[in-house]
């Protein structure tokens, strides 16, 4: 079996950068195919199944993500230089979860010179054209990383409660770890779309992991997950969220995708960010 750390280390490999100017970003109007070895299972789309038990919960979701972003700043002009992964809120202030490796990339990335979250002002429109966004900077060297849990929690510059045109939502947990069978859906944005979007799997699995000599929680998720999906929260029907997707793994035959489980992280999340 392969395995790739992080779903945004597959971008690199085939995903041009895309540059969309601020603070109107432009949707994208196609998705490009995905090979073969990495193809979707046939689960149903959520439009696909009326009966669908995470609906509501997915309308929730959106309110508590937003997408990690590169900037680049020139005069009054602002470029979005790449998505490389996604966020979810975990205070009204703004503090977020996402996978510690897509900061480290964004650290090692020379052109990456401004990091930030943005966000729509009048909600998601993935059916308009022009979708009017603002962005919110915040400092990689403030915020709390566990390289081992692949887990950091960031706080934007501006305490988004003072932004009213900005409506955010933080999620609520489920500290317990999944048990095998249990249904879930992940909420990011993946292939550096603009608005979010929802897939739904099912554990697979619970099992230890060596990191650097220490076991930790893993939870396997028996579907594949897109470039930019890694930092999504993984939630079930009830939308409460019991992890955060951190990578994913392949070969010939089958594909996964790997989640933190909250309790992991837990007293990560109590301690907060860096003051």
């Amino acid at each position: 079996m392969t395995v790739f750390r992080g779903i945004s280390d597959l971008q690199r490999r085939g995903t041009p950068k895309m540059k969309t100017t601020l603070p109107v970003l432009i949707a994208l109007m196609t998705i490009p195919a995905w090979p073969a070895s990495h193809a979707q299972s046939s689960r149903p789309t959520l439009a696909e199944n009326g009966g669908n038990p995470f609906a509501g919960a997915v309308e929730a979701i959106k309110r508590s993500v937003a997408p990690l972003v590169c900037l680049a700043v020139k005069g009054g002009e602002t470029t979005v230089v790449s998505r490389p992964g996604s966020v979810f809120f975990v205070s009204a202030g703004g503090d977020f979860l996402t996978a510690a490796h897509v900061l480290r990339e964004q650290m090692n990335d020379h052109q990456c010179p401004v990091s930030a979250i943005t966000l729509p002002l009048e909600g998601w429109q993935p059916k308009a054209l022009d979708e009017p966004t603002t962005w919110f900077a915040f400092k990689i060297t403030s915020c709390a990383i566990d390289e081992i849990l692949d887990v950091a929690v960031c706080r934007p510059t501006t305490d988004l409660r003072q932004i009213s045109k900005v409506k955010i939502a933080p999620v609520q947990f489920d500290w317990d770890i999944p048990a095998d069978g249990t249904p879930v859906a992940f909420t990011g944005f993946p292939r550096a779309l603009r608005d979010p979007m929802t897939f739904q799997a099912g554990v697979a699995a619970d099992r230890p992991v060596w990191r650097d000599g220490k076991a930790i929680d893993e939870v396997v998720l028996d579907r594949s997950a897109l470039p930019g999906f890694s930092g999504s929260p993984v939630f079930l029907p009830n939308g409460r969220v019991v992890g955060m997707l951190v990578s994913g793994a392949a070969d010939e035959s089958n594909t996964l995708t790997f989640l933190r489980p909250a309790a992991a992280w837990r007293a990560m999340l109590a301690e907060g960010v860096k003051k």
